[in-house]
């Protein structure tokens, strides 16, 4: 949520990650991935997370069989469950961007 809450219906840039449980052999650890940016309000990031959400191969269960998807206020939470009733969770959220060290071009100008 942004710091300031009147910010979440200004047009800013987003951050489009998803954040997926990972292991290697015995370990496990929580991933986070910038899979795109948005520019516009936190609803319309939200929008943009779902065609990644739909599409999305999850590292864990290698053989999916049940697919659950809940909507959060940052975004979505997947649940993949596998052969062996395992569930694995993925997080798909919108993040807002306070700061970035790189190049970033200026805000589009007009609709998005």
């Amino acid at each position: 949520m942004s710091a300031d809450p009147g910010n979440a219906e200004r047009p800013q840039w987003w951050g489009l990650l998803v954040e997926e449980n990972v292991r290697t052999g015995r370990a496990r650890w929580w991933d986070a991935r910038l899979v795109g940016e948005h520019y516009g309000t936190h609803e319309e990031a939200i929008q943009a997370l779902w065609p990644f959400v739909r599409g999305h191969k999850p590292v864990f269960p290698r053989r999916i069989e049940r697919r659950q998807v809940f909507r959060e206020e940052s975004g979505y939470l997947a649940l993949f469950t596998g052969a062996m009733g395992t569930s694995y969770p993925c997080r798909f959220v919108a993040r807002e961007l306070v700061w970035d060290s790189g190049e970033r071009s200026s805000p589009p100008l007009g609709p998005v």
